[in-house]
């Protein structure tokens, strides 16, 4: 009887857990699908801001200095011209790899902050550089997500930043990295002097010239 009633109890567990993970894979993919046709008739910031938000993230536009946290709050004019998506806050979100498409076209992001997006993988990166090759983008924070030893190293081709932190990323954690990092941080060292670099938790290794 005990042995059967066990089994039971594992077997609602396990359909539990199914179940969890089912819900949640379409939360996420209901998120951070890319609407082609609305960044087309739209532009890209509203849709950029209208993702970040959908995850329960905030965003702050050139017109402003506060931040956002609400569509409510977003501008009712779907064209307007001072909607200028300028600073991220997608910490402890959902945001994926594939939602970053919404920013690749936007060249004015001076802040983007995505600590502890477990869902933010290497292929992420390269949809930055719209912000880093205009020169905008400044402040990066990739801590706590799957960023990679090779993600980390396409981090050195965004010449604009002069903060960068990646600190507990997955390429942090890699067990064949140098326990010191010296390596990795020559290498960064060199390819963004002006940048001040965060590679542990709280402890900035390289203040920016």
């Amino acid at each position: 009887m005990t042995m059967v009633c066990t089994r039971h109890l594992i077997r609602s567990d396990l359909k539990r857990t199914c179940c969890r993970n089912i819900v949640g894979y379409a939360r996420r993919w209901k998120n951070n699908r890319i609407d082609e046709q609305r960044m087309k008739y739209m532009g890209p910031d509203k849709p950029a801001a209208e993702w970040i938000l959908l995850n329960r993230g905030r965003v702050k536009m050139s017109n402003s200095n506060k931040w956002i946290s609400s569509f409510w709050d977003l501008p009712q004019d779907n064209f307007s011209t001072d909607f200028k998506l300028t600073h991220i806050d997608a910490s402890n979100t959902e945001v994926t790899s594939t939602g970053f498409r919404y920013i690749k076209n936007i060249p004015y992001i001076q802040s983007a902050v995505f600590s502890n997006c477990k869902y933010v993988y290497d292929d992420a990166i390269q949809h930055l550089h719209g912000s880093a090759d205009s020169g905008s983008l400044k402040v990066l924070n990739l801590s706590k997500t799957r960023i990679s030893v090779l993600g980390i190293e396409q981090l050195a081709e965004l010449k604009s930043l002069k903060h960068l932190d990646i600190s507990d990323c997955a390429g942090m954690l890699d067990p064949h990295l140098d326990p010191n990092n010296s390596g990795l941080l020559a290498f960064l060292k060199a390819e963004l002097p002006k940048c001040t670099i965060v590679l542990q938790s709280g402890k900035v290794l390289q203040d920016k010239i």
